[in-house]
């Protein structure tokens, strides 16, 4: 077919008179007025759901401030520090101990530092021989 056939095919569909079935616009009208009420059912559905899911989580996030605040701020006689020793000279001995273990651990971490700083001392004057040259 070439163009002209075309148009022609297309005048003849526009000069002819074309009628509806009968009833076919009322039946149209009523599908398309269903398919806007359940579409707009379905958007109170989903909008009444996510308050709701709000709602909730916004009453779960205020339980758990609470249950966060009164957790903190009430005393619990448990946690609270106790004297592990009667005996003032026992308690004396035992602090002696921790801090000559502490003392002995921080010698041991400085003579490391001290190993370190002479090692980048031979390589920063290995360096600095060879920047020079």
């Amino acid at each position: 077919m070439n163009d002209k056939q075309i148009d022609e095919l297309i005048n003849k569909v526009l000069r002819e008179d074309q009628t509806l079935p009968e009833g076919l616009s009322e039946r149209l009208e009523q599908q398309i007025d269903a398919w806007a009420a359940a579409e707009k059912k379905e958007t109170i559905r989903s909008s009444f759901r996510r308050r709701s899911l709000y709602w909730l989580s916004g009453a779960a996030a205020v339980a758990l401030l609470c249950i966060g605040i009164f957790q903190f701020t009430t005393p619990n006689e448990e946690h609270q520090l106790a004297d592990t020793y009667t005996n003032p000279q026992e308690a004396a001995i035992a602090a002696q101990k921790a801090l000559a273990f502490m003392s002995v651990n921080l010698n041991k971490g400085i003579e490391q530092v001290n190993e370190a700083q002479q090692e980048m001392n031979k390589v920063n004057e290995i360096l600095n021989k060879h920047l020079k040259d």
